[in-house]
Formats: C-alpha cells, sequence, structure tokens
C-alpha cells in the first residue's frame, strides 16, 4: 500500500518540477525578446520596454502559483504593449509575435492551473483591449489590413491554445475521476472477498463444531437411557450438558445466517440486560453464581440496545472462561451505575482444590481480546487480570447522553 501511494507521488513531483522549468525558461526567453523588441522596432523606451516584458513574462511563471493574478497581470501587459509601442514598417501590431506566445501560454496555464474561466475572461480583456488601440489608436506605417490581420492572428492563437487547455483539463478531470472510481471498485471488490472468506470459514467452523455439539447432544440426552444405574443427579448433568449444546447450536445456526443474510435472522432480537439474569440463573446450575447488584428498571442505559447487548456478551464470556478454566468456583457479578457509565465486574474465586488461574493468556485468547474490542466500540474499557483470590473482568462502558 506504502509503495502505490508513493508512485503517483513521485511521478506528480516530478511532472511539477518539469512543469517549473519549462515555465521559467519560457519565460527568461520571453523576456529577452520581448524587451529587446519592444525597445528596438517599436520605440518603447528601454526602462519602460524592460518593466513591460518583466510583467508579461513573470506572469507565466506567476500562473503556476497565482493563476488568477497572472490572468489579469497578462492582459494589462498585452494592451499597454500595444500603447507604448508605435509600429516600424514590416512590424506586426498592435501585438508582437512575443506578446502573443506569452500571453497564450499565461493563459493555457491559467485554465490548466484553476479553472477556464479566469483564462477566459483574460482572453477577452486582452483581445478587446488590443482591438480599441489597434482600431481607435491606429499609427503609420501600419496598414488597416495588417493591424486587422495581426488582430485576428493574435484572437486565432490566443483562443486555440485557450481552447486546447480547457480540453486538457477537461480531460484531467474526467481521468482522475476515472482513477478514483476505479479505487473505490478495488477497494469494495477487497471488501467483498473479505466478506465471502469470512462466510465460508464461518461455513466451514459451522460444520465442523456442529458435528461435535451434535454427538455431545446426543450421548448427553441418552446417558439415562444407556445407563440404567445413573445417578440421578448425574442424570441431571447430562441432561443439562444436552441443553447446553442444544442452545450453542442454535446460536451457532443464528450468527451463521447473520453471515449469509439467510431468513430473519437480522432481525432476531438481540440479548440486553433483561436477559443477564436468566444467564445467571443458567450459569448457577454448574456452580455457585451470585448477581450482586444490578441497574434498576427505570435506568436510562437499561434503554441501550447496543450497550446492553455489550453488558450481555461481557457477562457471558466472562462466565464461560470460569466455567473453563476455574471449574467450581463461586462467582461474583455487579452491574451498577458508575457516573456517567455503567460498569461491570465479574469476579471469580479459587476454583475448590486447584490456584486460580486467569480465563486465557493475558497476551492472546480471542475471549478476553473480543471483550476488549467489544468495550472500546463504545469508547469503554476492559481490564482482566488475577486479584488476590481469584480473577476479575471489570468494564467500563461509557452510557451518558444514551
Amino acid at each position: 500500500m506504502t509503495g502505490t501511494a508513493v508512485a503517483p507521488t513521485l511521478r506528480l513531483d516530478r511532472s511539477l518540477a518539469l512543469l517549473w522549468g519549462a515555465a521559467c525558461t519560457a519565460s527568461v526567453a520571453l523576456l529577452v525578446l520581448s524587451s529587446t523588441l519592444g525597445a528596438a522596432l517599436y520605440g518603447i523606451p528601454v526602462v519602460l520596454s524592460l518593466l513591460l516584458g518583466l510583467v508579461l513574462a513573470g506572469s507565466l511563471v506567476l500562473a503556476l502559483v497565482l493563476p488568477l493574478v497572472a490572468a489579469g497581470t497578462s492582459a494589462a501587459a498585452v494592451i499597454a504593449l500595444a500603447i507604448a509601442g508605435s509600429p516600424a514598417t514590416g512590424s506586426p501590431w498592435p501585438v508582437a509575435v512575443p506578446t502573443m506566445i506569452a500571453f497564450a501560454l499565461t493563459l493555457g496555464l491559467v485554465v490548466l492551473r484553476s479553472d477556464w474561466r479566469p483564462g477566459f475572461i483574460a482572453w477577452v480583456v486582452g483581445v478587446a483591449g488590443a482591438s480599441v488601440v489597434g482600431i481607435v489608436g491606429h499609427r503609420h506605417p501600419a496598414s488597416g489590413e495588417a493591424v486587422t490581420a495581426d488582430l485576428i492572428v493574435f484572437a486565432a492563437v490566443s483562443g486555440a491554445v485557450l481552447g486546447a487547455a480547457v480540453l486538457v483539463s477537461r480531460w484531467q478531470a474526467v481521468r482522475r475521476q476515472l482513477v478514483r472510481e476505479q479505487q473505490v471498485s478495488a477497494s469494495e471488490h477487497a471488501r467483498r472477498e473479505v466478506a465471502e472468506e469470512r462466510t465460508r470459514i464461518a461455513r466451514e467452523l459451522h460444520d465442523v463444531v456442529a458435528h461435535g455439539m451434535s454427538a455431545i447432544q446426543v450421548q448427553a440426552s441418552s446417558a439415562r437411557y444407556r445407563l440404567p444405574d445413573l445417578p440421578e443427579d448425574a442424570a441431571r448433568e447430562f441432561d443439562e450438558l444436552a441443553a447446553t449444546a442444544r442452545a450453542s447450536m442454535g446460536e451457532m445456526r443464528r450468527l451463521l445466517g447473520v453471515l449469509r443474510h439467510e431468513g430473519g435472522a437480522e432481525l432476531a432480537p438481540q440479548p440486553g440486560f433483561a436477559e443477564v439474569p436468566g444467564l445467571i440463573a443458567d450459569a448457577a446450575r454448574r456452580g455457585e453464581v451470585v448477581l450482586d447488584a444490578e441497574l434498576p428498571e427505570d435506568d436510562p442505559a437499561r434503554r441501550d440496545p447496543v450497550l446492553g447487548l455489550a453488558v450481555y456478551r461481557i457477562v457471558q464470556e466472562s462466565l464461560s472462561n470460569v466455567a473453563r478454566h476455574a471449574t467450581g468456583a463461586a462467582v461474583r457479578v455487579r452491574i451498577e451505575r458508575a457516573g456517567d457509565a455503567v460498569r461491570v465486574e465479574v469476579r471469580n474465586g479459587r476454583a475448590p482444590g486447584r490456584p486460580a488461574s486467569a480465563p486465557a493468556p493475558i497476551g492472546g485468547g480471542h475471549g478476553i481480546r473480543g471483550m476488549r474490542e467489544r468495550a472500546g466500540l463504545l469508547d469503554g474499557t476492559l481490564a482482566a487480570e488475577p486479584v488476590d483470590d481469584g480473577f476479575a473482568v471489570v468494564a467500563v462502558l461509557p452510557a451518558a447522553g444514551r
């Protein structure tokens, strides 16, 4: 990505450097020609000829940085040179050839660097001013036919350059638009490929995991029938295991449906604050789990479905980690207000007969990482770390203005 971004930048810098070099070279050449011919052929005082030539040639460079100013100074220099000069025999008047070239090139740069309107206005002013000087201030030995021819050539050459610059600028605009569209299309294509790959992985994961979960569910459901001497407590454990497996398979199917955009999965209600007590009750079947505090029913934060889903998933993942890594440990869950935020704490003690362990490695694992990402989406924070008597997960989720 970096190389792709650097290459156009280098090309742009190189093109700009070439443009500056060409403009400065042409400006110097036109300055010498205009000031020399103005003094030698048109009788303009040397200092005035040099000054007007500097304004005319300098407009060519000025067009690169201040195109609007350059358009005005260029048209003014054309008119001033026509007024100050007296034609010699056979010399084009009221617009000399260097003046014509400098004016046309300046108009082209003005259009390319800004817009066609300033260039067009400068062209109209320059042609009209030179025409007025040539017609009203006609000077011998220039004939009327020679003046008319010079004005026609001046208007045609500068107008042709102006039109060509407009076409080039339009072509550049279209090209830039096409490049932007190609970039957008490439980005959309990449996102679509990522989405398709994620869907394929989710489908394959579902097929693999669902097979194992189905086997667990079948074996657990049939345990009391396959093992006649099974104690009642053990039979209830198998029934709960079968129910957990069925619930897990159902949630996996709903998730896969969302990824596939099938059916009404996207419209299915998401769990929130109201479902947390049920989650606690379900986890209490496998050990001591207590909901120590909960948000009041009238708390405005309970009406935020995004916040409620985040709280539910954090509690759910924390309880799952306790079941995996500290089986049988006592768990205390607190959900309470902390100013403009909701604080969620899931703290477990030591598992019977074993030291406390973290639900997952601090530096890795998808459980804690997923909870942190979910809290981060709400501009909240989440800490998961060992404590003196076990392990604690503490999330602070902003709820101001919700």
